[in-house]
């Protein structure tokens, strides 16, 4: 809202830095290389280790904040049997922690209300390019909708690439 006379005054909030957020995503000693003596310098010890921890929990710890500013009424009763014919997905992508890394598989679950329906099982995703698996997931969503009128996943989960219960599989040795 702009106003000639400046009677607006709102603080403007400083975001965190698409930087440090990316850097969040890796574990300590990815951060350190990538950003310490051998890497852009940038690695401050007094500030970087909190500032990650910041980033990585901001979401969830500003959500417990919410919920604890709204009053809860003890009397409120919510029927939840209403929801327990909603069908709903979950993207399961399984790849290594940090920004821009590959996609080792994906699967899908499906859940009606809280309870696991349906599943499509997970597949490799090593020699597709980011153009294939956009298309896979695209195809994916189609018979979503056409079979539980699923528009969109409701969340999407990153499962580390050693737990990918596939077999043969790249990062086991089997």
């Amino acid at each position: 809202m702009l106003c000639i006379n400046n009677t607006f005054n709102f603080p403007m909030t400083k975001g965190i830095p698409e930087k440090c957020k990316k850097c969040a995503m890796l574990s300590a000693a990815q951060a350190q290389e990538l950003h310490g003596e051998l890497g852009d310098r940038c690695w401050n010890p007094n500030v970087c280790y909190s500032r990650r921890s910041y980033a990585r929990h901001r979401d969830r710890r500003n959500l417990i904040r919410a919920r604890q500013r709204v009053e809860t009424n003890q009397d409120l009763v919510v029927n939840i049997d209403e929801f327990a014919s909603v069908f709903w997905a979950v993207l399961v992508v399984y790849r290594p922690s940090g920004t821009d890394t590959p996609i080792h598989a994906i699967a899908v679950q499906v859940w009606k209300g809280q309870e696991k329906f349906a599943e499509i099982k997970p597949i490799h995703c090593a020699g597709m390019v980011a153009s294939q698996v956009h298309t896979y997931v695209q195809k994916v969503l189609i018979l979503l909708e056409s079979n539980y009128g699923i528009k969109k996943f409701a969340s999407q989960e990153r499962i580390d690439p050693w737990l990918c219960p596939l077999r043969p599989c790249p990062c086991h040795s089997d």
